[in-house]
């Protein structure tokens, strides 16, 4: 068996949407004792997958509290009519645009570091990704995150897919293994994933929302730092992944991510990326 190449063609097929069964993978690599000759490869558990990370940045910024927008006080039909703007210009999304809009979703306080632009091996050539390391104050966590716009050729899948089988032990408190679906009226479905990892408790938390028009949105976040060179199977500090499901949920579902996105938002995440690099 070619583990390696069955891998990637597991990620490929994870970001367009399908499951895989990495619990199996990852055993077996561990019985053909492959995994000390792949210490020099990054590789960060995705949602069923493992994707090729290479992070060596340093940055780092504290995310900052939300500002309200000012109180509406109301304005004449004169005033409104005299002072109506044309609507924002918009560009395609980058990777920094996306930082942008993940840091505004994100709870005040954290702090954001070694962010790295996609695309990333075996994604789709049209996807935008990039991922981020993320601190709530309880231990460095990693995230990537996946904007795919409509591909006619993409399948559904569904819970029933995945083998959730744990093979490694979980650390104490974290969360069990298990996925959930749901369908709202629109046409929307969101996911939510709480994968498996190999041993040393290394695993990681997928929601995933397919919008109506084919767009789809992929965040994964693991309960620790990205795979390096020392640990290229994760290093697990602590027991889960920062937030809920739920919240996760709630940041994919925003409507924020698209495939074009304002200028402004794309100007700012530039400035933002710069200082995480």
């Amino acid at each position: 068996m070619d583990l390696e190449h069955d891998l990637s063609r597991l990620l490929g097929e994870s970001v367009d949407g399908l499951a895989s069964p990495i619990g199996a993978i990852v055993a077996e690599a561990g019985a053909q004792g492959r995994r000390l000759r792949r210490r020099r490869r990054l590789w960060t558990l995705g949602a069923t997958v493992v994707v090729v990370a290479a992070l060596a940045t340093t940055g780092a910024v504290v995310m900052p509290r939300p500002v309200s927008s000012p109180a509406v006080t109301g304005t004449s039909p004169a005033a409104t009519a005299t002072s109506a703007e044309p609507s924002p210009a918009t560009v395609p999304v980058t990777a920094e645009a996306m930082l942008q809009i993940l840091a505004g979703l994100l709870p005040p306080g954290g702090k954001l570091s070694k962010f790295r632009a996609g695309p990333f091996e075996a994604t789709r050539d049209v996807a935008t990704a990039f991922s981020v390391e993320y601190d709530d104050g309880r231990g460095a966590a990693h995230i990537l995150v996946v904007v795919s716009p409509p591909d006619p050729k993409a399948m559904s899948w569904n819970c029933d897919q995945l083998d959730l089988t744990d093979y490694g032990t979980r650390p104490e408190g974290a969360e069990p293994a298990g996925c959930t679906s749901t369908a709202d009226a629109a046409g929307t479905v969101v996911s939510a994933v709480t994968g498996v990892g190999p041993d040393g408790g290394y695993y990681f938390r997928k929601v995933r929302l397919e919008r109506a028009d084919g767009t789809s949105v992929d965040l994964v976040v693991s309960n620790g730092p990205a795979p390096s060179e020392e640990h290229p199977f994760g290093l697990a500090d602590r027991p889960a992944p920062p937030l809920t499901a739920a919240a996760w949920q709630a940041v994919v579902r925003d409507p924020a991510w698209q495939n074009e996105v304002p200028a402004t938002t794309a100007e700012a995440g530039a400035a933002l990326a710069a200082t995480l690099r």
